[in-house]
C-alpha cells in the first residue's frame, strides 16, 4: 500500500509534543507520553497484552524524551527514547490520525 500523505516538518515542541506539519498542508500534535505508552513495537505490544486493564503506567524523563527521529522508507518514522527504547516503528497514517 502506497502511502500518500507526506511529513514536511516534524519536531519536539515544548518537550512534551510531537508536531508533524504535513503536506496537505495539516497540522498534527501528539504527546510524547502517548506515543511511548502505545509504543507498536513487539516487545512493548505483548507488555501491553499480559497486564491487567486497571494497570497505569509511571514513566521517567529518560522514557518520555526523544534523542533521535529517524526516517522509515516513505512510510514511518522511528523514535529513539533517551532510555535507548528505538524499536517502535510510527506508521504516518496513524501518526496523522492520532492513532497513537
Amino acid at each position: 500500500m502506497q502511502n500518500s500523505i507526506t511529513p514536511l516538518k516534524i519536531k519536539i515542541k515544548d518537550s512534551r509534543y510531537l508536531y508533524i506539519q504535513w503536506d496537505d498542508s495539516s497540522e498534527t500534535m501528539l504527546q510524547l507520553a502517548n506515543l511511548r505508552k502505545s509504543c507498536p513495537c513487539a516487545s512493548c505490544l505483548a507488555e501491553r497484552l499480559n497486564r491487567p486493564a486497571t494497570y497505569i503506567p509511571l514513566l521517567a524523563a529518560p522514557q518520555l524524551t526523544i534523542k533521535d527521529i529517524k526516517q522509515v522508507g516513505t512510510y514511518a518514522i522511528q523514535l529513539t527514547w533517551q532510555d535507548g527504547h528505538d524499536s517502535g516503528i510510527y506508521t504516518y497514517d496513524k501518526l496523522k490520525e492520532g492513532k497513537y
